[in-house]
C-alpha cells in the first residue's frame, strides 16, 4: 500500500510540476537583476480578434536599449489605457538588462500568476 502510495504521490508531483507556466517563471526570475526605464515609441495601434472572439488592443513600440540596439515590442492593453495611444506617442517601457528583448509597458495586460510571482519575489 506505501508503495502505491509513493507512486501516486510522485505521480502527482509531476503532474503540477508540469502545469507550471515554466516561460513566466524564467521571465520573473530575469527581471529580479533588474530593469532599466527607458522611452519608447508607439509604433502602430491595433486590435486583434483572435479564434476566441476576443478583441485584443495592442500596441506596437520600440525602444532603445542600453547597447543602442533597437527593440521591437508588442503589448495587449485593457481598452481604456490602449484609446491614449496613437503612433509616434512617447511611453515608458521597462525592459531586462540581462535580457533587453523582454520589456514591458505600464498598464500592460500580464496574467495573475505572473503578476503574483512578481509581487512574492519583490
Amino acid at each position: 500500500m506505501r508503495f502505491l502510495t509513493g507512486i501516486g504521490a510522485i505521480a502527482l508531483i509531476i503532474l503540477i510540476f508540469s502545469q507550471l507556466p515554466y516561460e513566466i517563471l524564467r521571465e520573473e526570475r530575469f527581471r529580479l537583476y533588474g530593469e532599466t526605464r527607458t522611452t519608447g515609441i508607439v509604433t502602430q495601434v491595433r486590435t486583434d480578434t483572435g479564434a476566441t472572439d476576443n478583441e485584443k488592443f495592442l500596441i506596437d513600440y520600440k525602444y532603445l536599449d542600453q547597447d543602442g540596439i533597437v527593440r521591437y515590442a508588442t503589448a495587449p492593453l485593457p481598452k481604456d489605457i490602449w484609446v491614449r495611444f496613437k503612433p509616434g506617442n512617447r511611453l515608458d517601457v521597462l525592459y531586462v538588462r540581462s535580457h533587453p528583448d523582454l520589456s514591458r509597458v505600464g498598464g500592460e495586460i500580464e496574467p495573475q500568476f505572473q503578476l503574483w510571482l512578481r509581487q512574492i519575489l519583490q
